[in-house]
C-alpha cells in the first residue's frame, strides 16, 4: 500500500486553515481553489521570499511558520496522556449510502484512480469528487473525516512529498489521485516553468522517495514486472491468507509485518534494483504498512480498538470473489457496510511508536539499510559502525528516538541534491524544509548531530555509488 504518495499534497490545505488567523492574508486567499505546489519556482520575487498560491503572494516565512506550528501542535498533543475514547456510533460511522453510495469510476469518461486504496475509496464514495480530481482542501477534509488521519501526519508527509517530489498541481481542473488528469495541459501548468520540468509527474513520479520497493500489495517500479499501480494478486493472496486468520483486535499490524519480512526477502531475490534506504525504505515503506493497519480498521462497538477482517481487506483493496478465486478489479476499492472510523485521530507519535516497535524491536531485519549491488541476491547492508556524524552509529542508533532522527537527518542532508534537479532556485524551498525538519528534531528530542558520512563520503553519494537502484532513480532516499 502506497499511502505516502497519496498524502503528499495535504500540507497547504492544513496551512490555509491556519492562515485564517492572519486576517490580512486570509482576505486574499481562496482556500478552496486548486493550488500549485511548485509555486516557489513561479514567483517573480524569489529574492524577496514569496510564494504565489492561487494567484496571490504569501510570504514564505508565514508558510514555514504555519508548518512549524502544525507539527508542534500535533506532536505536543500526541505526548499528552490520551483518555480512552468511548464508542460513538453517530460520530464514527462512515456513511456509504445516498450521496456516498459506492459507484465505480467511469474511466471512459475520464475518471482517474491511483495506487492508493485510501483515496480511491474516497472518490468511489463521493467523499472526494467521483472523477478523482480534487482541491487540496477536499483531500485533507475527506482523509480526516473518513480515515482519521491526524493533521500532523498529513503535514509532515506532505511537505516532503511536495518539496522532494516536485509535484505540480493543475490550476484547473485540480489534482488527480492517479497522476495528472488527461485533460491537464502541461504547458498550462505554471507555464511549465519554461519546460524545466517536462511532462508533469503527478503523484506517481517519486520512486524511491515516496513510491517505494517492497510494498505488501504492489510491484516495484524496476522489478521485472514493474506495474506499481495495480494490486499484484500473488502478493495480496499471501497477505490475505495471513490476515484472514487475524480477526482479533490488535493483531493486524503483527500479521502485516510478518508478511513485510517475506516481501523484503522476496525483493532481494527477485528485483535486481531493490533498494531500502533510511527514508524511502525504513520510514516510508513501513509507515505505509502501519497506516493501512491503523486507519483501515473497523472500530465498532464490538471491537472498539479496531479489527481489519478478511472481507474488509478485500473490499478496500478492490478485490472480490470467493477466497479461493479472488479477482482484482482496478478502481473498485470500496468501504464496507457498518464501518466505524477511529475514535481519535492517528497522530505522528502514534505512528512513530508503531514504527520502532515493529521494525526494530519485533522485526529487526527491517532496519537493515541497503540494497542489491549486482543483480538479485546481492543485498549489502550499511554497516552502522561505519557511519560518522555524531550519535548516529551502531552503539546508540537504537536508543530513544535516534532511529527516527537518523531518517529525518538523512532527508535534510540529501535534500539539496534531490531538489537541485527540480527547482531553479533552492534557497526558499530549502529554508521551508529546514524549518519543518527543525520542528521534528525538537519534538523528538534529537541529539546534536554532524553530517552523516561513510569513510568521508556523504551518505547520499555513498548510496548512489553503491546501489544501482539509487543510480537508476537519480538518487534515492
Amino acid at each position: 500500500m502506497k499511502l505516502f504518495s497519496c498524502v503528499s499534497l495535504f500540507v497547504l490545505s492544513h496551512t490555509f486553515q491556519h492562515v485564517s488567523a492572519l486576517p490580512t492574508l486570509a482576505e486574499k486567499v481562496d482556500f478552496n481553489a486548486p493550488v500549485p505546489l511548485d509555486a516557489f519556482k513561479k514567483s517573480s520575487n524569489l529574492g524577496g521570499r514569496t510564494a504565489e498560491f492561487g494567484g496571490h503572494n504569501i510570504p514564505i516565512e508565514h508558510w514555514a511558520t504555519l508548518i512549524k506550528d502544525s507539527l508542534a501542535e500535533g506532536m505536543a498533543e500526541a505526548k499528552r496522556p490520551r483518555k480512552r475514547s468511548t464508542f460513538d456510533a453517530a460520530a464514527q460511522l462512515i456513511d456509504v449510502h445516498g450521496d456516498h453510495e459506492f459507484i465505480m469510476p467511469n474511466f471512459t469518461a475520464g475518471d482517474v484512480r491511483g495506487p492508493c486504496p485510501g483515496l480511491n475509496t474516497l472518490s468511489n464514495h463521493n467523499y472526494l469528487p467521483r472523477n478523482g480530481i480534487a482541491s487540496i482542501t477536499q483531500y485533507i477534509e475527506a482523509t480526516q473525516k473518513v480515515w482519521g488521519m491526524g493533521n500532523d501526519i498529513s503535514t509532515i508527509l506532505a511537505v516532503y512529498g511536495t518539496l522532494l517530489g516536485g509535484n505540480i498541481l493543475s490550476l484547473d481542473p485540480g489534482v488527480s489521485i492517479g497522476g495528472m488528469s488527461s485533460t491537464a495541459n502541461p504547458e498550462q501548468l505554471l507555464d511549465n516553468l519554461g519546460g524545466l520540468l517536462g511532462k508533469p509527474r503527478g503523484l506517481s513520479g517519486t520512486h524511491n522517495s515516496f513510491e517505494v520497493d517492497g510494498s505488501n500489495t504492489r510491484n516495484d517500479r524496476y522489478d521485472p514486472i514493474g506495474n506499481v499501480d495495480n494490486v499484484n494478486m500473488t502478493y495480496f493472496g499471501r497477505l490475505f491468507d495471513k490476515q484472514k486468520d487475524a480477526e482479533v483486535p490488535n493483531y493486524t499490524l503483527d500479521v502485516m509485518f510478518e508478511y513485510a519480512i517475506e516481501r523484503w526477502y522476496q525483493d532481494i531475490a527477485y528485483n535486481p534494483y531493490f533498494i531500502y534506504l533510511p527514508w524511502s525504505g525504513w520510514f516510508v515503506r513501513n509507515a505505509a504498512i502501519i497506516f493501512s493497519g491503523e486507519l483501515f480498521g473497523n472500530h465498532s462497538a464490538e471491537h472498539p480498538d479496531g479489527i481489519f477482517g478478511k472481507e474488509a481487506l478485500k473490499m478496500i483493496y478492490g478485490v472480490s470473489g470467493p477466497d479461493d478465486n479472488m479477482v482484482y478489479t482496478p478502481g473498485s476499492d470500496r468501504i464496507p457496510e457498518n464501518y466505524y472510523k477511529r475514535p481519535q485521530d492517528f497522530l505522528f507519535m502514534d505512528g512513530a511508536k508503531d514504527l520502532v516497535t515493529q521494525t526494530i524491536i519485533k522485526h529487526p531485519q527491517l532496519f537493515s539499510i541497503g540494497g542489491n549491488t549486482n543483480g538479485v541476491n546481492t543485498f549489502a547492508g550499511l554497516d552502522f559502525a561505519d557511519i560518522t556524524g555524531g550519535v548516529f552509529n551502531a552503539a546508540n542508533l537504537l536508543e530513544g528516538n535516534n532511529a527516527l532522527c537518523f531518517a529525518f537527518q538523512f532527508v535534510k542532508e540529501a535534500s539539496p541534491n534531490m531538489l537541485s534537479t527540480l527547482y531553479a532556485t533552492l534557497g526558499p524551498v530549502l529554508s521551508a524544509l529546514t524549518d519543518a525538519l527543525d520542528t521534528v528534531f525538537t519534538s523528538l528530542d534529537c541529539p546534536a548531530y554532524k553530517d552523516l558520512s561513510v569513510n568521508g563520503t556523504d551518505l547520499f553519494s555513498y548510496f548512489n555509488a553503491t546501489y544501482p537502484g539509487a543510480q537508476l532513480t537519480n538518487g534515492a532516499m
